[in-house]
């Protein structure tokens, strides 16, 4: 298209809403067109149905997983300086007047001091930012050497807190109360991402951040230091689970910032290991192979075989996006071994969610994100998931609801469409009671995968259900 085509105002007017709902009727509707471009026929362009572009266009599914925006924008020849969400550090126009710039935490220096500053400024910012404008600048994460680079200076030695402060150092009784309230928030971080949970973690948050940054260097400092790590990943969890990329971003980085601070090189490299699973969920799987291999590297003197083999699950992630069959099987055996050596009583607690039902777990969805690329991958995904869901405690809902979101997609790949479709059904209650964003949209890939059989009367109906839990 001219380069006018892209400043018309009808098109103009749904880049400024950042909106690519709005950017596909828009352009379809362009007076530029000598023939009318219809629904059936930009559809065979972006590869969807009829039906989902009109849910897209009337706003009734909202685009907002980054691989997706990408592929429309190079479907229809989007100029680049036009893809709001491909800018680095670009915040919402949204709800301007009641919320500030959030502070750029990669650019931010690794002193202690200024490491509990920054976490302060930017729990504070975003307690006041609504959740219509965390949603519309939900996009805007820093990707490739802009996001890589940075964080390599975790690496490096940290200037330490004075010894010396006006304020009174951390005492034990007051850090066993901050540890009881972290312990507290911990068990929220997977209900859901928005709401009063939420917005809990980052006050608490904030007001541990602004006690660090008076208090005078030593151990129950460092320790303190640590819990806001924690506090961190909760909060970025929290976040990404509700679609809120560039805050989950920001609150990954401030994860390994504090961890690094509290002298726990562990704990940030797992904090990077969330932050490549964000990476692989938003189509980057090179940024998140980077990810994994930093933390591999910054961890390799006191990583615990269970870290140790959590990372190579990961790595593993990286090669199953990109197709490397020989490379992802060299991970999982290496993960395999790894965990193999791992002994629970010399563990840190908080790696138990990694169990064997978890290694399994992620070994078999990863394998079936490789049959995506090789189809005889597929049996041993089935394998790997099944025996996750035997192994699986009862308590964990949310991680056995993924175990058979992930079985369904194996069974669709494998053709046979009407059992993935009973396993949905069986969990549609469970998933809808959840309210995690993270699982719809597990969903809603059954969903899109599922289309090709869509004439199939218990497909069609199956994802009409899965529909519901989105609108409900």
């Amino acid at each position: 298209m001219p380069a006018d085509f892209w400043d018309h105002e009808v098109m103009a007017a749904a880049f400024a809403d950042r909106d690519m709902g709005a950017v596909l009727a828009a352009y379809r509707h362009h007076p530029h067109h000598v023939s009318r471009v219809t629904q059936d026929r930009m559809a065979s362009w972006l590869g969807i149905s009829q039906a989902q572009l009109s849910r897209y266009e009337t706003g009734e599914n909202p685009i907002d997983r980054i691989d997706r925006l990408r592929h429309f924008a190079r479907a229809l020849g989007v100029p680049g300086d036009r893809l709001w969400f491909d800018r680095v550090g670009i915040p919402s126009q949204a709800d301007r007047p009641e919320q500030g710039t959030p502070p750029d935490v990669l650019a931010a220096a690794w002193d202690a001091s200024s490491i509990a500053r920054s976490v302060e400024e930017t729990a504070r910012s975003d307690l006041a930012i609504s959740r219509r404008a965390a949603l519309t600048g939900a996009a805007a994460v820093a990707m490739g050497p802009a996001l890589v680079e940075p964080l390599q200076r975790w690496l490096h030695p940290l200037q330490p807190l004075s010894k010396w402060s006006s304020s009174a150092a951390i005492g034990e009784e007051e850090l066993a109360a901050l540890q009881r309230v972290a312990d507290g928030l911990r068990g929220w971080g997977g209900r859901g991402g928005y709401g009063l949970a939420r917005k809990a973690v980052l006050g608490q948050l904030e007001e541990l951040a602004e006690r660090l940054s008076r208090a005078p260097a030593g151990p129950t400092t460092e320790r303190a230091f640590f819990i806001g790590a924690e506090l961190s990943k909760v909060a970025a969890s929290m976040s990404w689970d509700a679609g809120m990329h560039d805050a989950a971003q920001r609150y990954y980085v401030l994860g390994v910032r504090m961890a690094k601070a509290g002298r726990n090189d562990p704990f940030a490299a797992l904090c990077l290991a969330a932050m490549a699973r964000q990476m692989f969920d938003l189509g980057r799987p090179e940024d998140g192979l980077e990810l994994v291999q930093l933390g591999q590297y910054g961890a390799r003197r006191n990583a615990t075989p269970t870290l140790e083999a959590l990372l190579r699950t990961r790595e593993a992630w990286a090669y199953a996006q990109m197709g490397r069959v020989r490379e992802f099987h060299r991970a999982v055996g290496q993960a395999q071994d790894s965990f193999a050596q791992r002994r629970a009583d010399a563990e840190p607690w908080w790696l138990d969610s990694f169990d064997e039902a978890e290694l399994e777990g992620v070994i078999g969805a990863r394998m079936r994100d490789l049959a995506g690329h090789d189809p005889r991958q597929a049996p041993g995904a089935e394998q790997h998931i099944r025996r996750a869901l035997d192994l699986r405690d009862p308590a964990r809902v949310r991680n056995r609801t993924f175990d058979v979101i992930g079985l369904a997609r194996t069974r669709m790949v494998a053709g046979e469409p009407e059992e993935a479709c009973g396993l949905i059904h069986d969990v549609l209650p469970t998933a809808a009671g959840l309210a995690s964003g993270r699982v719809v949209r597990k969903l809603q890939d059954f969903a899109k995968e599922a289309e090709r059989h869509r004439d199939l009367p218990v497909v069609r109906e199956t994802r009409e259900a899965i529909r519901g839990v989105r609108t409900a």
